[in-house]
């Protein structure tokens, strides 16, 4: 939109310019001093409201530009932040998954232990008492 009404002001000068331009080439009457001021401070009325909206277009344009850099550091930042967490609890994760393989383990050792244990004393009391010695 912004463009549209520079390009908008920038046509009607033109357009001024090229009937004047036309008026003079097929040889027209001049035109009086007064309407010559009169298009002159109409053409400079033109142009210094060009200039603003170019000068508000740029400010608009460095504004918006600001933001978007803004708003991609924050996203920058919040990604390092998510990684970060996300290590974590990578980590996190690990270590509790090697404890619980050592108590696995350690449950399971004794366990074997037990049974090794209980089948020596079931060895032991099915064994036949011992031979009276003669």
């Amino acid at each position: 939109m912004l463009k549209s009404r520079i390009l908008g002001g920038l046509a009607v000068a033109a357009l001024a310019a090229g009937i004047a331009a036309t008026t003079a080439a097929i040889g027209a009457e001049f035109s009086s001093p007064a309407e010559e001021a009169a298009t002159a401070i109409l053409n400079k009325k033109i142009a210094d409201g060009n200039a603003a909206e170019e000068a508000r277009a740029k400010t608009a344009q460095e504004a918006y530009d600001q933001q978007v850099k803004q708003q991609q550091e924050a996203y920058q930042q919040q990604l390092k932040q998510v990684q970060a967490q996300h290590e974590e609890q990578m980590k996190a994760y690990e270590l509790q998954k090697a404890e619980q393989t050592r108590a696995y383990e350690l449950q399971v050792k004794q366990q074997q232990e037990a049974y090794e244990q209980q089948l020596k004393n079931a060895q032991l009391n099915s064994a036949p008492p011992p031979s009276p010695t003669p």
